[in-house]
């Protein structure tokens, strides 16, 4: 029987906000992209007992300085005038509407102000009982910072599962993400065997008329997130690192990727 679901009801105006739980990024929205509420599910993010949600205001335009002021940026210029938020977090039937009024809401956070290229966090804690289990993310091998001897590593085992997209081995990548996979359906109470056939037959009808991006080290942003026990997956123009594009400003498909270290050695953990 699927699981409730904890969902964070957004709506923002004129504003760049990037929504965090348990130090890990959920979404980025930026300008235009919430004006109507906006559902952002968070079911495999949450844990049992205490956790932490966070909105980053006016996050940067590169990830991994997120929380630091940009004003040099080409973006910094059209980033301006009054700006507000709306953030709900509930828990919701599997079944229930999110664009409706739902449940009693566990907690709010709302904030009015002005855009401006200076980054602002906003946290609140919530308690849940979940019966999800501990997620593997939680005992995955914590790094204290970036340098050359994990982002190596890290890039070597992004190139792998990013060369068995380009060859199209897409059943491959798919065994590849078997712990993602089986934790995402654990966390909405799911089979995993749908999610592993739906992941797949979406890499097959979704990519064929799409090339893959190259996977440039000099364009690939990485950070650290869950305390440093994953590591984010992105590009300095924030798109995700694995992603099929189309021509110009045409379509895309992405597959979000936080990877980290478990007792088996490198894996696909978000």
């Amino acid at each position: 029987m699927p699981n409730p679901r904890f969902i964070s009801r957004v709506q923002t105006k004129n504003l760049r906000a990037e929504i965090w739980i348990n130090r890990v990024p959920a979404v980025m929205l930026l300008p235009g992209e919430a004006d109507g509420p906006v559902g952002v599910p968070l079911n495999e993010f949450i844990v049992s007992g205490e956790n932490r949600i966070g909105v980053v205001l006016h996050a940067g335009p590169l990830a991994s300085r997120s929380a630091e002021p940009w004003p040099e940026s080409d973006q910094a210029a059209a980033y301006s005038g009054p700006a507000s938020l709306t953030l709900r977090l509930a828990q919701y039937a599997d079944d229930q509407p999110v664009h409706r009024d739902g449940p009693p809401a566990i907690l709010t956070i709302e904030w009015e102000g002005t855009a401006e290229p200076v980054p602002l966090r906003i946290e609140r804690d919530f308690a849940a009982a979940s019966d999800f289990g501990r997620w593997a993310w939680q005992d995955a091998e914590p790094f204290p910072s970036l340098d050359d001897a994990v982002r190596g590593p890290a890039l070597e085992y992004l190139g792998r599962m990013h060369a068995l997209l380009a060859a199209g081995q897409f059943g491959r990548f798919v065994e590849e993400s078997a712990l993602k996979v089986e934790e995402y359906a654990r966390a909405y109470g799911i089979a995993a065997a749908p999610v592993r056939g739906s992941m797949l037959r979406a890499l097959n009808s979704q990519t064929p008329q799409l090339r893959l991006r190259p996977l440039d080290p000099q364009a690939i942003d990485l950070r650290l997130v869950a305390g440093g026990r994953m590591i984010e997956c992105l590009r300095t123009d924030r798109h995700h690192a694995l992603e099929f594009a189309g021509e110009g400003d045409g379509p895309t498909f992405f597959l979000p990727t936080m990877i980290g270290v478990t007792a088996a050695g490198w894996a696909m953990l978000r």
